[in-house]
């Protein structure tokens, strides 16, 4: 993983640079030889890629100035900010290449996890509780493997939710929490192999909650 964003932030890194060149000097003002939308499509990639892997909390996010991008009849000064930008994404680039960010993989992850909460949330609202369910099984069965991990344990070869848990019993937390986790892979199992019909949406609801609340209790 740290290889996947360290080759994200070279690209944005080595755009921003060209953009900073695309700068010169016109009649009355600086202005960019690049297209607007350019200048923006790098700016909204290079923010939202800061805060993916620092979070807004951090001096790498806050230090940029935070205004929007001027209209292009009034882009003066729009270098600067581009530069700056740039200059956030080297810092950050030298912090995930020297292991500064440790929890670099754990807050990535936790995003991606958000992701797919917030996406079964949404498949609830719509009515579609079974595909719900496998979506966050999914998000379960991906936590249990990072705590394995995180513990040093040993994977099975082929692993499940059921498996996992199995593993985690005693070592991480009781048997009524492996009693849950048990019941949702059960209830994941047959939502994912078309055996839903007598899955309820209080049964996905009821799973949501608390694999949202088990990964906050139990970080991996």
């Amino acid at each position: 993983m740290k290889k996947e964003v360290l080759t994200q932030l070279d690209v944005l890194i080595k755009t921003g640079d060209e953009l900073t060149e695309s700068f010169k000097t016109g009649a009355h003002r600086y202005e960019s030889s690049q297209p607007e939308a350019r200048l923006r499509a790098f700016v909204t990639s290079a923010l939202a890629t800061i805060v993916r892997i620092a979070g807004e909390d951090s001096q790498y996010y806050k230090n940029i100035p935070q205004k929007p991008l001027s209209s292009r009849a009034g882009l003066c000064c729009e270098d600067v900010f581009i530069e700056t930008v740039t200059g956030a994404l080297m810092a950050l680039h030298n912090a995930v290449d020297q292991g500064l960010l440790q929890s670099l993989e754990s807050r990535l992850r936790a995003n991606i996890h958000d992701d797919f909460l917030v996406q079964a949330s949404e498949l609830l609202d719509a009515g579609y509780h079974v595909a719900a369910l496998v979506l966050t099984g999914g998000v379960l069965e991906d936590h249990l493997q990072k705590m394995i991990h995180a513990r040093e344990l040993t994977l099975p070869n082929k692993g499940s939710i059921s498996k996992y848990n199995d593993l985690l019993r005693d070592n991480a937390y009781d048997q009524p929490k492996w009693r849950r986790i048990q019941s949702i892979s059960d209830l994941r199992n047959d939502a994912a192999h078309g055996e839903g019909s007598e899955i309820t949406p209080e049964d996905a609801k009821d799973a949501h909650t608390f694999v949202q609340r088990f990964i906050t209790d139990y970080p991996a």
